[in-house]
């Protein structure tokens, strides 16, 4: 089984590599993916190292959603970076360069999506926990998807206000 590839929301290449990572557990479901990405990767005797970035980087996707940032999670992401390297090309344009790694390219990517302003747009659902790319204007995303998540809280919310109007 592989994780959820036709989620709603999803985030843009190469981002998209990073929230399918994000997204190698379902939460809600208890459903785990790693191992089979792992094996994808051709990095089954990874699986601590991979387990332990995973959940940093759901942690910093959280603090996308205005919650604290995680000091644990910075200081596990700051680790994984200190393996990707920056250096100046030949026309002056900073390259990130790590060792070849599918792990140290989904840091790559993140970095990159924090530099470029893309990272803040990845968020977790408040619900179940799914990492989407919010595109909304003004970045107030909440959910998954309208379908999912959001129907089922606004569907809670309305029985919960007929109720008391009872």
């Amino acid at each position: 089984m592989s994780p959820r590839y036709d989620v709603p929301n999803a985030a843009p290449a190469p981002l998209r590599e990073v929230q399918l990572f994000v997204n190698s557990i379902d939460q809600e479901h208890g459903v785990e993916w790693l191992p089979q990405w792992l094996a994808d990767h051709g990095l089954e005797q990874e699986e601590g190292r991979a387990e332990e970035l995973r959940g940093a980087l759901r942690r910093l996707v959280q603090a996308n959603n205005e919650l604290p940032l995680d000091d644990r999670a910075v200081a596990t992401f700051n680790v994984a970076a200190g393996r990707i390297r920056l250096e100046v090309d030949g026309t002056g344009a900073l390259q990130m360069r790590s060792p070849g790694d599918p792990l140290d390219r989904i840091v790559e990517i993140t970095l990159g999506a924090m530099l470029d302003g893309t990272w803040s747009r990845l968020k977790a659902c408040r619900h179940c926990c799914w990492s989407f790319y919010d595109k909304s204007p003004n970045r107030s995303g909440t959910w998954c998807s309208m379908q999912l998540c959001g129907n089922r809280a606004k569907t809670r919310s309305y029985r919960r206000r007929r109720k008391t109007a009872l």
